[in-house]
């Protein structure tokens, strides 16, 4: 039991731990004053919603037309300590976001032992440890570990399915553990499509990975074996969001697999004028509502019945004028997602949220080596069953993100899986530097 205790994995937890809060501290020190101690909008948005629920009141933002605004869970796990800070303002919860921080490091050292777990099973013990390193010290673990976001609850849930997914597909097929494994991945895929809706994607490309891994074995049988694993997956996923659903569809009628935000972020990412960021405050969706309330008076004069709620008329309008922009300037599209890809993926951040130019620069150096140890590693394990698997969030991420807008913000979870891959990458140089060494000797 002692030397349990006495593991290098130990020591990484802890000092993964550590960092965070130490990190938390900083950034709640170094808040500015205003009307809101979180430092983005989106944490406002969140906490808003959290407040409702402590209240027992309907889940909405501002007005009863926004009822389907965000998604739930992560408000869910906020809940709580909105009900500690109930009838405070958000600028007198210093206190109570700190221990959010607090709480959100706990989750950021569970996400360092999952990404040691995945290592381990492909790469072995010492690319493990290197890999758990690797994500307990990571600048954008850590911010994502400590800033009040989505990304909180959502990292370990996303390395959670893929950690399911991995054992999974070493499982023997048609297996009672190879279903259950499957089904849970598909579980926790929908509860982190209920934290993070751009997620919601990823179940698509999943059975298709899983799906060529199986069809190249050319035999029938595994033509079954996909529908059923898509089944059992779909089936984990609908556990998940079910009641998420039916909520929705009692609402508008209408089947919402996630929010009523897709169409206002299309549009942020697809539009005349359109940088690649999201830096105009949404601003545009105060236009579409005036339009679309002259649209709404118009059909009432008529006689004409409304179709769904007025959200889901607004979020359709937004989505098919970022559509038609598409259509019409393609070439400009193409550009603007070259554009997107590049804020998303550039090595140095320039979010002025990010604070010190310290910061800045231990991002980028401590991404680039990840990304350059990921790309050993993937070659190296290329051949292992799962391996791939590890990389496919970052092709996922980065499409998604050439869609909609670029931000560094999105592609932190995609690094932390990237971990996994360095961790071996690095194992396999030292033995191929040792094999070196070994040849130099015998000559």
């Amino acid at each position: 039991m002692a030397n349990g205790w006495l593991k290098p994995i130990t020591f990484i937890l802890a000092l993964s731990l550590g960092v965070r809060i130490a990190g938390a501290l900083y950034w709640q020190s170094s808040v500015p004053d205003g009307p809101s101690c979180f430092r983005f909008g989106d944490s406002d948005t969140y906490w808003v919603h959290a407040q409702r629920i402590a209240a027992g009141e309907p889940y909405r933002y501002l007005s009863d037309e926004s009822r389907i605004f965000r998604s739930p869970l992560f408000p869910i796990f906020l809940s709580p300590f909105a009900y500690w800070a109930s009838g405070s303002g958000l600028n007198e919860i210093e206190g109570v976001v700190l221990i959010v921080r607090v709480f959100g490091s706990v989750l950021g050292m569970v996400c360092v032992g999952l990404v040691w777990w995945m290592t381990k099973r492909i790469g072995g013990d010492r690319a493990a440890n290197l890999a758990a390193l690797f994500a307990a010290l990571y600048p954008g673990a850590v911010g994502m570990s400590i800033f009040v976001l989505s990304e909180m609850i959502f990292c370990p849930l996303m390395l959670g399915s893929l950690l399911c997914s991995s054992i999974a597909l070493d499982a023997k097929q048609q297996s009672r553990r190879y279903y259950c494994w499957t089904l849970l991945a598909g579980f926790l895929t929908g509860l982190a499509c209920l934290a993070r809706p751009s997620w919601g994607l990823w179940a698509g490309l999943w059975w298709l990975f899983v799906s060529m891994r199986l069809l190249a074995k050319r035999e029938l049988k595994p033509i079954f074996v996909c529908g059923l694993t898509g089944f059992a997956f779909l089936v984990g996923i609908t556990l998940a969001m079910g009641p998420w659903w039916i909520r929705n569809y009692h609402i508008t009628g209408k089947f919402v697999p996630s929010t009523l935000q897709v169409g206002a972020s299309l549009y942020d990412g697809w539009h005349e004028g359109a940088t690649g960021s999201s830096d105009e405050g949404m601003a545009f969706v105060h236009r579409y509502l005036k339009e679309q309330l002259v649209d709404d008076r118009r059909l009432e004069a008529l006689g004409i019945p409304k179709e769904s709620t007025l959200e889901w008329r607004l979020d359709r309008r937004m989505r098919n004028a970022a559509i038609q922009w598409v259509r019409e300037n393609p070439s400009d599209a193409i550009r603007l997602g070259m554009v997107k890809f590049w804020k998303t993926w550039r090595p140095l951040p320039v979010a002025q949220e990010l604070g010190s130019r310290a910061v800045r620069y231990a991002e980028g150096l401590a991404y680039v080596v990840i990304l350059g140890f990921g790309a050993i590693g993937l070659w190296s394990t290329k051949c292992r069953p799962g391996a791939w698997l590890f990389a496919m969030p970052t092709v996922y991420f980065g499409v998604l993100h050439m869609t909609f807008i670029g931000s560094v913000r999105y592609r932190q979870p995609a690094v932390l899986v990237i971990c996994v891959l360095a961790g071996c990458g690095i194992i396999f140089l030292m033995e191929r530097m040792k094999l070196f060494q070994q040849t130099e000797l015998k000559e």
